[in-house]
């Protein structure tokens, strides 16, 4: 092989492990960044009611996700990509209001009060459901 070819394949192999350094690095930033014009709040209870029925209090800080949250708390939620894409992590929201920041949700499922827990940063009190991951993509996929 030449020496441009071999020069090749590295740059190649480097580019692949920096774009799987940045997938690792994006995993460990807050799930939704706080945007501009929306309101905020010092600290935020959540009551959340897990797959197995048993309901929890967590305390959610400014700008801080529900899911980030639980999982400080130790809750077993499930979760894959904290960044709203995998809908991994949905949930009904019950009563209050949260910020869906980059939630890969439409604008109908919403509506119908569904959330990624990763994205959803609460603007108050909220109460929220886990629900199965196929509840959340029937509706998504088949309305």
């Amino acid at each position: 092989m030449s020496a441009r070819t071999l020069a090749s394949q590295a740059a190649r192999r480097s580019a692949v492990v920096g774009s799987r350094s940045s997938l690792r690095a994006a995993a460990r930033r807050p799930a939704a960044p706080r945007r501009a014009g929306v309101n905020t709040f010092a600290a935020a209870t959540v009551t959340l009611t897990t797959l197995d029925g048993v309901e929890h209090k967590v305390q959610v800080d400014d700008g801080e996700s529900i899911l980030d949250a639980a999982l400080d708390d130790g809750l077993d939620v499930p979760h894959d990509c904290k960044m709203g894409v995998c809908m991994t992590c949905p949930a009904k929201l019950l009563s209050g209001q949260v910020d869906h920041g980059v939630a890969m949700l439409s604008d109908d499922v919403i509506d119908q009060g569904f959330a990624l827990l990763c994205t959803a940063i609460p603007m108050g009190d909220v109460v929220v459901k886990v629900v199965e991951e196929d509840d959340l993509l029937d509706e998504q996929l088949h309305g």
